[in-house]
């Protein structure tokens, strides 16, 4: 399930993955998405998209639900991955 919200000058959306279910490449694809939106070249970021793919595989291999909030401003791209423990963040300024 995705949702989206506005804060500020952030635009968020947040993607579900239900722990009974598999993440596969749900959340680069999510990225991608935002990506393409926003009109920002993948080079932009970096490895953004390996490190939220790496992150969320690990929450779900511990059988958690995965939350992944995409966080998109004029100066940076920033994602929020939560499972049943402490929220993770990681950024990559825009270029």
């Amino acid at each position: 399930m995705a949702r989206s919200s506005q804060r500020d000058d952030l635009e968020a959306v947040t993607l579900r993955i239900p722990a009974s279910r598999p993440v596969g490449d749900l959340p680069r694809v999510g990225l991608a998405s935002l990506l393409r939106i926003h009109r920002i070249k993948p080079s932009e970021i970096g490895e953004l998209a390996s490190s939220v793919q790496e992150m969320a595989n690990e929450i779900a291999a511990a059988g958690s639900e995965v939350v992944i909030d995409y966080w998109v401003s004029d100066a940076e791209v920033a994602i929020d991955v939560t499972g049943d423990g402490p929220t993770r963040r990681i950024s990559a300024p825009r270029s």
